[in-house]
């Protein structure tokens, strides 16, 4: 069957493919996945750059960084931390309820399992490198791997204002501490109508 694919090509630059990973520092990421393990209290967003020279550099990566948002008892106080600083990085696409004194307390979506609706939300953050062991289920066990990991959440004033501590750009080093974890295999959980794909969001208006 033939495809038609002749017009679609004309003109487009060929993919150069690989990647690079982006230095330590503050960055506007966006969302581009989020995947469930429900029946482990938590989801995986991944995140790429959303502006800049760096813009995409995650596009062609098998393995894209990613960040986890946990509701375990333990973890309750640092995922009501995350979902703040994207609902006020995204009045626009998030919605949320406050407590009985007008505090933050709950992105609406999140607690509705409705966890596609952080596809294309965007947010800034410090990155830094985390240093660790490849695990025994890798290609390579036992081998130093080195991947980039969100070092803390930033309000949009503190964005703006670069107000964060420079030892948030030290390397985490976790090596030979992650040889005895197992990988999860979570379920992809596709965004819902109207959330759309990651392409086109960099666009829109943000707080930072």
């Amino acid at each position: 069957m033939a495809l038609g694919l002749m017009a679609k090509l004309q003109g487009v630059q060929e993919s150069a493919g690989g990647f690079a990973d982006i230095e330590p520092g503050a960055y506007k990421l966006v969302v581009t996945k989020v995947d469930a393990v429900t029946d482990k209290e938590y989801v995986r967003i991944y995140w790429d750059v959303a502006d800049g020279p760096h813009k995409g550099a995650y596009a062609n990566a098998g393995f894209p960084p990613s960040d986890v948002l946990s509701w375990k008892e333990t973890a309750l106080g640092m995922l009501k931390m995350k979902l703040h600083r994207l609902y006020e990085c995204n009045p626009q696409r998030l919605h949320a309820t406050n407590d009985a004194e007008g505090k933050f307390l709950m992105v609406n979506e999140f607690d509705a399992g409705e966890f596609g609706a952080l596809v294309g939300c965007r947010f800034g953050a410090v990155v830094r490198r985390r240093l660790y062991t490849a695990g025994p289920n890798s290609k390579t066990p036992g081998a130093d791997r080195t991947q980039m990991e969100i070092a803390r959440y930033l309000t949009p004033d503190e964005f703006k204002a670069g107000d964060w501590p420079e030892s948030l750009l030290e390397d985490r080093d976790q090596r030979d501490k992650a040889a005895a974890q197992q990988p999860q295999q979570p379920a992809v959980v596709q965004a819902p109508q109207g959330f759309g794909e990651v392409t086109g969001v960099y666009d829109e208006d943000v707080p930072f």
